[in-house]
């Protein structure tokens, strides 16, 4: 390489920093680099150095020499250079020391307050206006609108429905009624989630004799089951509950009870909801259901939904029929409402 090129790599270097950019102690550097591969003098490397138009030197107030560049390619890197902030107007940490801590001092007293200043805190019995509500939602909301004026009471052609979950999917789903807001528990009317036939009594008990229709559908008794209650304590309720209707004047239209589709495993299970089944078909206003989720003594699984499903009455997990099984059920009490009752 000659030295005509070496320089040329040194200018390139040189005009990639700006003015005030330099290569300290020149001297020491260069000159060793010259000698061992030129064997060229340090006077001569200055003196061509100097002669280059965009290369200069200078020296600091200690006779160092620094050499730099001013080369108009390298001119917007001097101007941000000298458009930077010096040290005096940046921002500066507040690093002031902490001064000492006096303990003897109290330093938790409060201040006094003005007792008769115009904005201090009333009293609550001299307030007029409360700043706040204390809304808690009753565990029953009485519905005094009969029909489907109401959107939170379901009833199917004038009969108001009486179930759980089940009949509160069909009530929501297919018939597009509304559950009460504010409640833990979801409830539309008489259709409440996880409800017993014990807990249908004693909202009954607690409703007012105008509130309930003159007609009901119920379905019940599935919760019971899965409760593991003994049937014969569930055909009791069942008694009660009908006799506490005909006492009010209300005619009671009640359907069997489809398969438990999560607990169908279990023989004590079956057993007690065979048994419970005959009990309601023997009621004088009956619709069976229950063949329409079964087929040659097997049940179909396509009417149920997938998985099991807690719902906010209960802690024990429900499998709710799908759209297939709401439209059957559906289908069957409106065949049986129009052949008995037009």
């Amino acid at each position: 390489m000659h030295l005509h090129e070496k320089l040329v790599i040194i200018k390139s270097i040189l005009a990639l920093h700006p003015e005030g950019a330099v290569f300290e102690t020149i001297k020491d550097d260069f000159l060793e680099f010259t000698k061992e591969s030129l064997d060229y003098s340090f006077a001569e490397f200055y003196s061509t150095m100097c002669c280059l138009p965009d290369i200069r030197f200078v020296r600091d107030f200690y006779g160092n020499m620094f050499w730099m560049t001013t080369s108009s390619k390298t001119s917007h890197i001097r101007e941000l250079v000298t458009l930077q902030k010096t040290n005096d107007l940046r921002r500066k940490r507040n690093t002031a020391a902490i001064k000492p801590c006096n303990f003897k001092e109290d330093h938790r007293t409060k201040k006094k307050i003005d007792r008769n200043h115009p904005y201090k805190r009333q009293p609550q019995e001299n307030r007029t206006k409360p700043n706040y509500r204390n809304i808690t939602p009753p565990e029953f909301i009485s519905v005094s609108l009969g029909g489907k004026q109401n959107p939170y009471n379901p009833h199917l052609y004038a009969h108001q429905m009486i179930g759980d979950d089940f009949f509160l999917s069909v009530a929501k789903l297919e018939l597009g009624y509304l559950t009460v807001p504010g409640q833990r528990i979801q409830q539309s009317g008489l259709c409440v989630s996880g409800q017993t036939v014990r807990g249908a009594i004693d909202r009954l008990c607690e409703m007012p004799v105008e509130d309930v229709d003159k007609q009901v559908i119920i379905n019940l008794g599935s919760v019971d089951l899965m409760q593991g209650r003994d049937v014969l304590d569930i055909q009791t309720d069942y008694n009660r509950l009908l006799v506490l209707l005909k006492e009010m004047g209300i005619q009671a239209i009640v359907t069997t009870l489809p398969p438990i589709a999560n607990h169908s495993y279990l023989s004590s299970m079956q057993h007690n909801w065979m048994k419970l089944n005959v009990f309601l078909r023997r009621q004088p206003l009956c619709i069976d259901i229950c063949e329409l989720m079964m087929q040659n003594g097997r049940i179909l699984y396509s009417c149920f939904q997938g998985e099991a499903k807690y719902v906010t009455g209960s802690s024990r997990p429900h499998v709710l029929w799908n759209k297939i099984g709401r439209q059957r059920i559906l289908k069957a009490m409106k065949i049986y409402l129009g052949d008995t009752f037009c």
